[in-house]
């Protein structure tokens, strides 16, 4: 079963369903997640209410699991709203099979070790909310319980910030914001090059997300045209990276003063045959960047108002009766 969708496809015989890259559903009472991890592995959410973070819990958690010796998923962290493990799928296998056998097992050692199934809102943490859904917890979505009337609040007041962005957010803010943003990006990538003369492609991508945060937290209209923006101030830190490493170079080898580490640098960049040498050095940083731009795309994306209410109607067509709540209500 190599493909996620073909995979996510055939676990609708075991009563799951799918939304995007997040295959969700319920079983013994927990709302469970599953999403990529790598190849045929896949992330396993368990929703629980465990506090912080617990690393006695966590080992014992682990040690139960192997305990199960055969074909058990590997314990990978145990946060406040979930149990996280790690579940492969291999070929000639039936995926719902490895998945009903991996959950009988981990919902067996939840509950031994006193994770009982989530019975409070993951938003507002409330008891026995009405409805399941997927919702944000830490740096991913996990299928949770939740309050349907607060789930939908929150929705309104994000669609509320968007046309509120729409009508009133600005251009010429959200540029200044962006040329900050991208010079905050430029710090670590600066220090790696003189420091320990290495580059990495990795910090790069800090570059476009610095400038679109500060684009955003200036108040720029988050459409299309902030993606075009958030870009150019990224290519615009390839020269200022050459820049500045010239201006620290003169000013530790040379013991020239910033002024004059500056004015010397400005007239060097004004100096066609000085352009024309670094070219080589230009087009590598170039190709960094490029590659930090293809890390940080979806971050990126996914800050503009449309994507945004895009996402959050999908999170909301996720929204399922909670099997828990004690007085059978549905969700309103």
């Amino acid at each position: 079963m190599a493909k996620t969708n073909e995979l996510y496809s055939a676990l609708s015989a075991c009563g799951f369903e799918t939304s995007g890259l997040f295959c969700f559903g319920t079983w013994r009472g927990y709302a469970v997640t599953l999403r990529p991890w790598s190849g045929r592995a896949y992330y396993l959410d368990v929703a629980v209410r465990a506090g912080k973070w617990n690393a006695k819990l966590y080992r014992q958690i682990s040690k139960s699991l192997k305990e199960r010796k055969v074909r058990n998923p590997n314990a990978a962290g145990v946060g406040e709203k979930t149990a996280i493990f790690q579940l492969r799928f291999r070929k000639a296998e039936d995926p719902c099979e490895v998945l009903a056998s991996a959950l009988n097992t981990v919902t067996e050692v939840l509950r031994e070790n006193g994770l009982a199934p989530a019975d409070s809102c993951a938003i507002t943490g409330a008891a026995q909310p009405d409805s399941l859904s997927l919702v944000s917890v830490g740096d991913h979505y996990a299928f949770q319980p939740v309050s349907a009337a607060a789930l939908r609040a929150g929705s309104d007041r994000e669609r509320e910030k968007a046309e509120d962005n729409e009508l009133n957010g600005s251009y010429a803010l959200g540029l200044v914001g962006a040329l900050l943003g991208m010079l905050v990006g430029l710090v670590p990538n600066l220090l790696t090059i003189v420091l320990d003369e290495t580059i990495y492609a990795i910090l790069f991508a800090l570059v476009p997300i610095c400038a679109m945060f500060g684009y955003k937290l200036f108040r720029g209209r988050m459409n299309k045209a902030s993606i075009v923006i958030t870009l150019l101030m990224s290519l615009l830190g390839v020269p200022l990276i050459e820049f500045f490493e010239l201006v620290i170079y003169l000013m530790r080898d040379y013991a020239a003063t910033l002024g004059e580490a500056l004015a010397f640098s400005a007239e060097a960049f004004r100096d066609p045959a000085f352009l024309s040498d670094a070219v080589p050095d230009f087009l590598q940083l170039l190709l960094f960047m490029g590659l930090g731009v293809a890390f940080a795309s979806g971050v990126i994306f996914r800050q503009t108002n449309s994507l945004k209410l895009r996402d959050d109607e999908a999170r909301l067509s996720t929204l399922r009766p909670n099997p828990l709540r004690s007085d059978g209500q549905t969700p309103r």
